[in-house]
């Protein structure tokens, strides 16, 4: 494959998820009907290279070349986010994952209300000693599965009908990593943990609490 083809290399979450909001954004504005956006949000969540991309926004305005560029450049598989960086994923009624190993931002907002989000951070590429997080569940559903050792600082609205679950000391432990999160869960839930080993107390613990 040629170094200047990039229409067979392969797409990430976070582009599927950039370019599936630009869809959300044209059905908004009337551009495409709801039935074409589901079609076309199957294509997209289906996708593997950035050809299959191409054809989805081909007619509209904001293309997918337009969705790309506002997302890192990539080498060698990964994002080359800095420190400094943000990104911004917006969804509703959706299930956001990242796990594996993903680069994460400077500072990551992640807004779906009443849908699923899911981030786990054991194997992500951090951007530094410190993260920032803004997390907004609310009617839905949050889990955070930070770095062992890993320490945050946590200031979540839950006042509204939500439950707020940390697991994690605020104090931090250097050189482990920091986290500062913020956001809201009113009327849902956000769970902030480390990974638990399998075992039929954890089970215990998690389905009746500690």
């Amino acid at each position: 494959m040629a170094a200047q083809d990039k229409s067979r290399m392969r797409v990430s979450d976070a582009e599927r998820d950039q370019v599936a909001e630009v869809l959300r954004e044209a059905a908004a504005e009337g551009r495409i009907t709801l039935e074409e956006l589901d079609e076309r949000l199957d294509t997209v969540y289906a996708s593997r290279v950035y050809a299959d991309l191409e054809p989805v926004t081909a007619d509209l305005p904001a293309g997918i070349g337009a969705a790309a560029d506002t997302l890192p450049a990539v080498a060698g598989g990964r994002s080359t986010a800095l420190a400094g960086e943000e990104s911004v994923l917006r969804s509703q009624a959706s299930t956001v994952t990242r796990k594996g190993e993903w680069q994460v931002p400077g500072r990551l907002e992640v807004h779906n209300k009443y849908g699923t989000t899911r981030l786990d951070f054991r194997e992500a590429v951090l951007p530094g000693p410190v993260v920032e997080l803004y997390i907004d569940s609310s009617w839905g559903s949050a889990e955070l599965i930070l770095p062992e050792g890993a320490t945050a600082e946590v200031d979540v609205e839950s006042s509204w009908f939500g439950m707020l679950r940390n697991e994690v000391d605020a104090l931090r432990n250097p050189p482990a990593p920091h986290f500062v999160i913020t956001g809201t869960c009113n009327g849902g839930g956000m769970r902030i943990r480390h990974h638990k080993p399998f075992s039929w107390k954890n089970v215990w613990s998690d389905v009746f609490g500690d």
